[in-house]
């Protein structure tokens, strides 16, 4: 069976969207279905906090990094003023 034998091509169409359009009304929650986080402001702060905790520990984590490699060329120049 087909829609077109219970309808007219017409009243088909017209209760189609345009072409490359979106339907205006948003899609029906559901119950139990969790929020956006950009709609949740505690999730949102949340994750916001959680990126600055993560920021602080990359910068720590190249801190590090550059003391041992200042640690390496110290080294490596104490090596090089004994070969002389």
């Amino acid at each position: 069976m087909k829609l077109s034998e219970f309808y007219l091509d017409r009243e088909l169409t017209d209760a189609l969207p345009p072409a490359g359009m979106a339907p205006a009304t948003p899609p029906p929650t559901v119950p139990g279905q969790t929020q956006n986080v950009a709609t949740d402001p505690q999730a949102q702060a949340k994750m916001m906090a959680q990126q600055a905790v993560d920021m602080q520990n990359k910068k720590k984590e190249l801190q590090d990094q550059i003391k041992a490699k200042q640690q390496e060329i110290m080294d490596l120049q104490k090596q090089l003023a004994s070969i002389k």
